[in-house]
């Protein structure tokens, strides 16, 4: 099947998917189509290039299915996206087609499994951490750290690999230099500037900060 055609099979797409949601058609550098929805408009244009990032070009990259949150670094707004590849008559990929909806709707596509575990190294120590016990990562002059209870280990990926790799719904942005999981958030104190202020529940009870950038989002996936 060539792009075209997929072109063509959009319009009956659209029909049977929520009304929140945006569709956008791309091929291997540059989006093709995009029908924004009431919901929400990432303002792409025919012929604008994929975004690192984005799940389109998370879609090309891992020749697989992609869904997660998005920070609003890359278009302005967050998003949670699903993206499949397409296919020519040859099975190659040629391109891929990404739905996307506000954060708050991200219930209404099926979650795709992630890892379990994040390797964290330590004085010549190789420590694999289930998501489960990591309370937050923090990243400083170009590394990345992995918080847990009592330990601090470094990681070899970066804030934004964490993201695709841990679960949407469990992981999430507060800062450019912070990824927390909800589920060691202790207390969420309001800040200035409509701002926030994380206290952990690791033993140092640290204080993050959630920034404006990612305010809105983030009380939206909590619901407040």
């Amino acid at each position: 099947m060539n792009l075209q055609a997929y072109q063509q099979m959009v319009s009956s797409i659209s029909q049977l998917l929520p009304a929140e949601a945006s569709i956008a058609l791309s091929d291997q550098s540059q989006y093709l189509l995009y029908r924004p929805s009431g919901a929400i408009n990432l303002n792409i244009h025919p012929g604008d290039p994929l975004k690192h990032g984005s799940i389109a070009e998370q879609t090309l990259a891992a020749g697989n299915k992609v869904a997660h949150f998005v920070s609003p670094e890359l278009f302005g707004v967050p998003y949670y996206g699903l993206g499949t590849p397409l296919y020519d008559e040859h099975n190659r990929v040629i391109g891929a087609m990404t739905l996307i909806v506000p954060p708050e709707r991200s219930h209404l596509f099926p979650a795709i499994p992630r890892v379990e575990y994040i390797a964290g190294h330590a004085d010549n120590r190789i420590v694999p951490v289930h998501e489960s016990e990591i309370a937050y990562f923090s990243s400083n002059e170009g590394t990345t750290y992995m918080h847990t209870q009592t330990e601090v280990f470094k990681v070899k990926q970066t804030l934004q690999a964490l993201e695709w790799l841990l679960p949407s719904h469990q992981f999430i942005r507060c800062h450019r230099a912070f990824l927390v999981n909800i589920g060691w958030i202790g207390e969420i104190q309001r800040h200035f500037h409509s701002t926030f202020l994380l206290r952990m529940k690791d033993e140092p009870e640290s204080k993050l900060p959630v920034s404006q950038k990612y305010a809105s989002a983030f009380r939206s996936l909590l619901g407040f």
